[in-house]
């Protein structure tokens, strides 16, 4: 990362430089924008053939991108003004392309500048809680239902961290076998950040059999619920519901935010919601030409039709 950036730290783990080399597999690029001799907003991303067209997405296990900034603090007319004038700068830098798909961080500053450029702003949601919430106070946020079955999994069940996510990898290969893991990409990602102290498994065991298990990711500022799975058969309610508390226990012992890191169906959205937190918007930013918007429309059909087939398979 040039000296020239203000801002040493990126605003997540997504961000960083070792994360994006290895989730891209080393075919990221990043835009960097100048002002005053110094480099004040960097965009980091990855361009992929989909379907024969150029699509600037972020690359796989990512949860967030986009671009940050180092602008120089000024009256908030200018400061509004000077983001504008950075993202006009990016997209007219940016390599040929069909369709632009990423999402951002709900506390991202470059919506309004990407709306005004012509591009979609769209919402997913996640749930999240501040670390200056107290751990008793997110307890008593729960729904009692919720609880319950926390206390309930929690006497049946043990808890053990770990170090390595072959174990989570095979519970996926038992229980889902056709599904859309890279594995090796996932492995090498789990490994790196682990190394730099960013990443822990947990294992959830009835006796000697495991029946749950969840990767947890974190930065600076935030801890992901980024990974999970379950045992189909297993008949202890609040399985996952109690991994999930426990990573809530470990984000409280860090200081960081936590995040719930979306969900994929109703169910799950609905089972998230009873940890009483209000939902978050994530911000998902898009732009297509009609053949790509097309070509995307056939796309999110399929993986509609993928996603009811394994609802029965819901992770929570």
């Amino acid at each position: 990362m040039s000296d020239t950036f203000a801002v040493y730290e990126p605003p997540s783990i997504f961000h960083q430089e070792w994360w994006l080399e290895i989730a891209s597999r080393g075919r990221f690029a990043s835009i960097d924008i100048e002002m005053g001799g110094k480099i004040v907003s960097r965009f980091p991303f990855l361009v992929k053939k989909t379907l024969g067209s150029s699509v600037i997405k972020m690359p796989k296990y990512t949860r967030v991108l986009g671009p940050y900034f180092s602008l120089p603090q000024s009256k908030s007319f200018r400061y509004e003004q000077n983001i504008r004038h950075v993202v006009e700068k990016t997209i007219e830098r940016l390599p040929k392309y069909d369709g632009i798909h990423f999402f951002v961080d709900p506390d991202n500053e470059s919506l309004l500048a990407f709306r005004l450029a012509g591009f979609k702003i769209l919402h997913e949601f996640t749930f999240r809680i501040m670390p200056e919430k107290s751990l008793d106070a997110v307890w008593q946020d729960c729904d009692h239902k919720t609880r319950n079955l926390i206390r309930t999994a929690d006497k049946k069940l043990s808890v053990q961290q770990a170090g390595e996510c072959e174990t989570f990898i095979a519970l996926v290969q038992r229980e889902l076998p056709h599904n859309h893991h890279d594995f090796p990409l996932l492995k090498a990602l789990f490994e790196a950040a682990y190394q730099r102290g960013q990443a822990t498994a947990l294992y959830a065991y009835d006796q000697e059999k495991l029946v749950s298990a969840a990767l947890l990711i974190w930065d600076e500022k935030t801890l992901y619920f980024w990974q999970s799975a379950r045992c189909r058969r297993s008949k202890v309610p609040g399985m996952t519901m109690l991994l999930i508390w426990k990573a809530i226990e470990q984000a409280k012992e860090r200081h960081l935010i936590f995040d719930f890191d979306s969900f994929g169906s109703v169910r799950t959205a609905k089972m998230l919601a009873s940890f009483g937190q209000k939902p978050v918007p994530r911000p998902e930013i898009r732009f297509g030409t009609w053949r790509y918007n097309i070509k995307r429309y056939m796309i999110d059909t399929l993986q509609k039709h993928i996603l009811k087939k394994y609802r029965s398979y819901d992770l929570y």
